[in-house]
């Protein structure tokens, strides 16, 4: 049986059951995702998110719901489309799947097209998600150290690029690498109907590497389709799908081929008389303007053509299709463009952004870590420097040295961006988001036409381990409304994603008007929320309040394969997470938040932890809630939820005490103390509320004081846990900072230390503030 059949014959059993019919809509309204990036000018934010906020993203609200499974590694950005006929009754051999579906596509590396109700689960009783159609394309081209130095996409490389969608949302166009037997290696360009998965017209390959089929990978010209890689996703634009391709060695290439008719319709290459120059900007595609001219980014490779030449390596290109030729309008190459080729310092490791202000700009940046903002109407060409390779483009709107040189074990590592920058206009300013390598992400602010306060750039708390390639980024939002914007991030939490497999990947969504704070990650809650392995170029997708992210699977071992040494131990499982909103919690009465000195912290204290876990209370089928245990066993209440893994190791964790002093006053009135508070690896704060409230009822009294202020007070006691081991981090901190609470006309008023938020660390363990709090 071969593997078409075998697809064919494992989807049918998995849908046998599966006869849907809907006859009304079950889906809200929301934005579709039909390119890579949610639009061709690649800005990377979708606006119409109206569930999603700053607000509902919190670890006890939002967090893993499922995930789709795959046959594959996942290196495409999923795409996602509203509102979609699904109609599979003239299809032969396949499960009868009859409706309208919000739907969620994913390609992968063994050449398979699947297409997902977005809305459910579907999972069948051998743990796998049914599809509504999927299409497997024919075999894959063998991986090989010829393509895969380090291995990373062993075994196999299929649809490597991001799809796209018609904008009538009936076509899927898809790029797939063939191995055809004696006929050799080969790309072909589908188009599949989007509502059974069946061909529109017959693939067509994409160029040919040579005249002699008996030596099919004979290199005789400028594309050769057995070692070049098509990793940019495509592109439809006024009716022609562009597709760009790259791989070491080769010279960087252009197709244009017709969206209806399947026929090519123009070629480019960026060195045609050079070599190298590769277009594949990290997955990003090439962007294009309202006027249909096309932006482009390209890597190391023969640069000549301020001399006339025809070889643009190391620059940013604007195309023109005119007649059946693309045609080369306007150009910006660095003045270091030397330098960046003798240092495999690409330029068009990332992808250009066309920014939707006035003027035009376009940003974007390479290895380097340089940041270009450029004017689409005059690009700047090239202007040659004495001073290579620290020289100013004066020929450029701007630059900033956005990521700096990390010179490590005597090594330098430049600062690469990998991942495109992302854009929101947002309420207040407009904001250019980027996560280089080495680095905490970065938000500039972006009016008149220029970054502003570039030395100023607020940074994520977040850092990566060192390597490759820093963050993959999306923006949701709801328009520009204050509070809605999340900067969504995927990056490594293990490893170097291009040397290593098995690194394994954090989601990150941070506050998209100030990133230093952190909403939520999929490792504050790891089991149920973590991602699993990274997905080196593709970044996460949101559409109706669902956030979809790409993986390499569950996990494999951590591990370097050099030389010609090759992995023989791959995934269980390969998969895209889904993550969304929780079941919500009923609305509550109103909260008022005041700055009073009603209560404030006296002194912290950790000694070892003795909880006997057997007494914890099962929450889920995943964890245990040991909140009461922990109260019992200490002796005083809990100020935070402790909720535990089944079969916890605590074996590191400590036991912290708190004690507060409270107005004699203030307490008499009020109905409780309560405490926000977080656990949160080093360098990394999550902003979601995990403390408790206790009734004044349950509040263990430790004695009597005095007030700095005069006032009498209350002595109280409060237990918690701290330093317990963490993913990727030596311990998890404790954060964590008291009010007292007030409830009148129907409202809560909550008085909040006047003191900022206190942390208890595995080197911070105790501290004493009773001479600067009370009398003695």
């Amino acid at each position: 049986m071969n593997s078409f059949q075998s697809l064919a014959r494992r989807i049918t059993e998995l849908t046998r059951l599966l006869i849907l019919s809907l006859s009304a809509a079950r889906f809200a309204s929301a934005g579709d995702v039909l390119t890579q990036h949610y639009n061709n000018a690649r800005t990377g934010a979708t606006l119409q998110e109206i569930r999603l906020d700053t607000t509902s993203v919190a670890s006890g609200r939002f967090g893993k719901l499922w995930t789709l499974y795959a046959d594959g590694q996942v290196s495409a950005q999923p795409l996602y489309v509203h509102g979609l006929p699904i109609d599979t009754t003239a299809t032969p051999n396949v499960p009868l799947i009859k409706g309208t579906f919000n739907v969620v596509i994913l390609a992968t590396m063994h050449n398979t097209v699947y297409v997902y109700d977005a809305d459910k689960e579907n999972r069948a009783a051998n743990g796998r998600t049914i599809p509504l159609w999927a299409r497997w394309l024919g075999p894959p081209r063998q991986s090989g150290k010829d393509i895969d130095m380090w291995s990373t996409n062993d075994p196999e490389w299929g649809i490597l690029s991001t799809p796209v969608v018609s904008d009538d949302k009936t076509t899927l166009y898809v790029v797939a690498w063939h191995d055809e037997g004696p006929q050799g290696l080969a790309y072909r360009l589908h188009a599949l109907n989007m509502k059974d998965g069946t061909d529109r017209q017959p693939p067509v390959r994409i160029r040919v590497s040579s005249t002699d089929p008996s030596r099919p990978c004979q290199r005789e010209n400028v594309f050769n389709p057995c070692v070049h890689k098509q990793r940019a996703a495509l592109l439809l634009s006024n009716g022609a799908i562009y597709i760009a391709c790259d791989g070491d060695g080769n010279r960087g290439a252009m197709c244009a081929f017709d969206a209806q008719s399947l026929q090519e319709k123009a070629f480019w290459s960026s060195t045609p008389t050079g070599d190298d120059g590769g277009i594949w900007q990290s997955g990003q595609g090439p962007a294009t303007d309202s006027a249909g001219n096309i932006y482009l980014m390209t890597g190391n490779g023969t640069f000549d053509a301020d001399a006339g030449g025809q070889n643009y390596g190391s620059s940013f290109v604007k195309l023109s299709l005119e007649g059946n030729g693309l045609v080369v309008k306007d150009f910006f190459t660095p003045c270091n463009q030397k330098f960046l080729n003798d240092e495999d310092l690409d330029l068009g490791s990332a992808g250009p952004v066309l920014l939707p202000v006035a003027p035009a700009r376009i940003v974007s940046g390479g290895k380097e870590g340089v940041l270009y903002v450029l004017s689409p109407s005059n690009l700047g060409k090239y202007l040659s420097s004495p001073t290579a390779p620290n020289c100013q483009n004066t020929n450029a709107v701007q630059q900033v040295k956005a990521f700096d040189v990390l010179v490590k074990n005597g090594q330098t590592h430049w600062g690469n961006i990998h991942g495109s920058p992302v854009f929101w206009a947002g309420p207040d300013t407009g904001r250019v988001y980027l996560w280089g390598e080495n680095s905490h992400l970065k938000a500039f602010l972006f009016s008149q036409g220029k970054l502003q306060d570039v030395a100023h750039a607020k940074q994520s708390a977040y850092r990566p381990p060192d390597g490759m390639p820093g963050g993959m980024l999306a923006v949701s939002a709801n328009g520009k409304q204050p509070g809605t914007g999340i900067l969504w991030a995927v990056v490594p939490l293990d490893g170097d994603a291009n040397q290593q497999r098995g690194v394994k990947g954090i989601v990150l969504a941070l506050d998209a008007q100030n990133v230093t704070r952190t909403l939520w990650t999929s490792e504050q809650f790891a089991q149920r929320d973590r991602l699993g392995l990274f997905a080196k170029f593709a970044p996460p997708v949101i559409a109706d309040s669902k956030v979809f992210v790409a993986t390499y699977g569950d996990d494999e071992p951590l591990r370097q394969y050099a030389e010609n040494s090759r992995p023989t131990q791959f995934p269980q499982n390969y998969y895209v997470a889904v993550y969304g909103l929780l079941n919500p919690a009923p609305p509550g009465p109103i909260v008022v938040n005041q700055d009073r000195g009603d209560v404030t912290v006296v002194k912290v204290s950790t000694s070892p932890l003795a909880l006997n876990t057997a007494q914890c209370k099962p929450k889920d089928a995943q964890s245990i809630d040991c909140t009461d245990a922990l109260s019992e066993s200490a002796q005083a209440p809990s100020f935070h939820r402790i909720v535990l893994p089944i079969n916890p190791d605590i074996s590191g964790c400590s036991l912290l005490r708190v004690t507060t002093a409270s107005k004699d006053a203030g307490l008499a009135n009020s109905t409780g103390i309560g405490f926000w508070s977080v656990q949160a690896a080093p360098g990394n704060q999550a902003a979601d509320d995990q403390g408790l409230f206790v009734p004044k009822a349950q509040l263990k009294a430790a004695g009597n004081a005095t007030l700095i202020s005069g006032d009498g007070a209350t002595l109280n006691e409060f237990a918690g846990i701290v330093n317990c081991p963490a993913a990727g981090s030596d311990s998890l901190n404790r954060l964590f900072k008291p009010y007292m609470q007030f409830e009148a006309s129907g409202k809560i008023f909550r008085n909040w230390d006047l003191a900022s938020n206190y942390r208890i660390s595995s080197t911070v363990t105790e501290f004493d503030r009773s001479k600067d709090v009370l009398r003695h």
